[in-house]
């Protein structure tokens, strides 16, 4: 244990906060555990029980994110919102840049542009982290081009097209790959490692990455989702976001029949979210690894580092 890592990283945390504070967000604090987590097929939520007086019994989950509860709030007529808070996520590799525990902040404003969404998380992140040089921005196509020689636009939803331009980068082939996990192994190991060498945002993902983006109206085979590189680390990933419940519950059994082939536990849809949803309007949000920050600032190595009792104590 390093006192020095454990101070900045309570430093970090403090001048987050100040930064939100000073532009007039809300910070709330969500539910930790609840009933209906996030349907990501590659995360894990961490599940639990909870007993009511009378014996009855709720299946509950620690949140891998509190974007849902977040939404419903924007729903309610919340306009500025942030929240700053543990996270959970079973499964995670003990690698060094993740931990089953972790700060998390997402925040989220109404009316706002992708671009603007941009602007916002660099004047934060500069707030905190001092003498970045200036941040470029990306899209998906223009990176796999300058990086991995790949012209993106005629690949996508074409996965015979996508695994030959996998032979040509002596990237294996196999049977049950998607079209997501082949473009993912030019991606990983040609594109995503350059990219933090300056700070990048990385945005318009092919609209398969969607998740939970508004697809892009300039080009509907792409989605409104960025993610930002700094370093050798992946610090943010955000959306304008989707607030078209039909799209979305497509979206959900997708993402539920992938869980399904996967082997993976499947449980319903967060019908309370659903109905929130026409409600959101406009508003786009992003959600940033606090821990992997502090690791920049501090110079750490591991997110453990920064923790006063490391995961690797605990069990």
């Amino acid at each position: 244990m390093k006192k020095e890592f454990i101070e900045t990283r309570s430093r970090v945390v403090k001048q987050v906060r100040r930064f939100f504070d000073e532009r007039g967000y809300l910070e709330v604090q969500t539910p930790r555990l609840v009933g209906l987590p996030g349907q990501e097929p590659y995360l894990e939520p961490m599940w639990s029980e909870v007993k009511e007086a009378d014996g009855k019994v709720h299946r509950g989950a620690l949140i891998t994110s509190p974007e849902y509860a977040m939404k419903r709030l924007l729903a309610s007529d919340f306009d500025k919102i942030y929240d700053l808070g543990p996270c959970f996520r079973n499964g995670e590799p003990w690698d060094g840049t993740h931990d089953v525990e972790f700060m998390m902040l997402e925040w989220y404003r109404k009316g706002i542009s992708i671009h603007e969404l941009m602007d916002e998380t660099e004047e934060m992140t500069r707030s905190v982290l001092k003498d970045l040089p200036k941040f470029r921005r990306l899209t998906v196509e223009e990176a796999m081009r300058e990086y991995a020689g790949v012209e993106l636009g005629g690949l996508l939803g074409d996965r015979e097209a996508i695994a030959n331009a996998c032979r040509k980068h002596h990237q294996t082939v196999n049977e049950t790959d998607t079209w997501d996990d082949l473009f993912f192994k030019i991606f990983l190991s040609e594109v995503e490692p350059k990219l933090g060498e300056v700070p990048t945002f990385l945005w318009r993902y092919p609209v398969s990455m969607a998740a939970l983006a508004q697809k892009d109206s300039d080009d509907s085979r792409y989605a409104l989702r960025v993610e930002l590189y700094v370093g050798s680390l992946e610090l943010a990933n955000g959306f304008v976001e989707l607030a078209e419940p039909v799209e979305q519950r497509a979206r959900f059994k997708e993402e539920q029949e992938l869980r399904r082939s996967l082997g993976k536990d499947v449980w319903p849809i967060d019908e309370r979210f659903m109905s929130a949803l026409p409600s959101m309007g406009q508003a786009a949000g992003i959600a940033f690894g606090v821990d992997r920050l502090a690791m920049l600032v501090a110079g750490a190595e591991s997110i453990s580092d920064l923790m006063p009792i490391p995961v690797q104590e605990r069990f």
